[in-house]
């Protein structure tokens, strides 16, 4: 899931360049949007039952009508909320707020910020600049992509996963995650494998290796992972370590 995170000062125009933006990605993909409301608290519909059962200490709080569902947490974790965002299928989250967030944004206005990847973009330079964004992965996507891709061979499959810490900030390339994949696939019983790099720390996480497979039992999943596990590991060490 891209993250296209949208900031600037009050009354800059972020919430109008917002409404233009949205129709536009949606011909490319399910789209969501998070607002930082910030110092203002929203307040919830006063003797609503779904706002008495929050307030009697309920964690999460859902509301269904006939067209809707209306969720309140008990939390205010941005990556919490991209994760049900990506549940959802999200392809982009556009994110309004957080101007201090270390990720690469959309600056509207004229708001002194790091990490300025384009200033008063119009909606379609936003388009060509998508590869630019961070991407948010979590494991039920990767999974989502095994269970449609070709080497599932149409049967039910064995799903495993497993993290690794990553705590140099390596690049994917410098760890050879396609060679662990391929790796991977080639053990008896694997249908298919992915190795993803998360890189959490630019949503208040941690970064970390994410290594998923698809295989036609139990033990073979199993057996994929401990040969992945030490490879990713010797790759973060050789990282840490530098050359000789």
């Amino acid at each position: 899931m891209k993250v296209i995170p949208v900031a600037g000062l009050s009354e800059s125009g972020k919430t109008t360049f917002i409404r233009s933006l949205l129709p536009l990605l949606a011909r490319y993909g399910p789209v969501g949007a998070v607002k930082h409301i910030g110092h203002h608290a929203m307040e919830l519909p006063e003797g609503k039952d779904t706002t008495v059962m929050f307030a009697t200490g309920a964690r999460a709080v859902a509301g269904i009508d006939g067209e809707k569902t209306i969720l309140t947490l008990r939390s205010t974790s941005l990556p919490g909320t991209l994760d049900i965002l990506a549940g959802q299928g999200v392809a982009f989250a556009v994110v309004e707020g957080y101007k201090s967030g270390p990720w690469p944004k959309i600056i509207i206005g004229d708001l002194e910020a790091e990490e300025c990847l384009l200033r008063n973009p119009s909606p379609e330079d936003v388009i060509q600049a998508l590869h630019r964004f961070p991407d948010f992965v979590t494991v039920g996507e990767i999974l989502r992509d095994l269970a449609t891709g070709r080497g599932r061979r149409g049967k039910p499959c064995i799903t495993m996963t497993a993290s690794v810490p990553v705590t140099a900030g390596p690049e994917e390339g410098a760890l050879e995650l396609p060679a662990l994949v391929r790796g991977m696939e080639a053990l008896p019983g694997i249908v298919a494998a992915r190795a993803v790099l998360r890189r959490g720390s630019l949503f208040g996480g941690t970064d970390e290796i994410l290594l998923t497979v698809a295989a036609e039992s139990g033990e073979e999943a199993a057996a994929a992972l401990q040969f992945a596990l030490p490879g990713c590991q010797n790759n973060l060490e050789s990282r840490e370590n530098g050359p000789p």
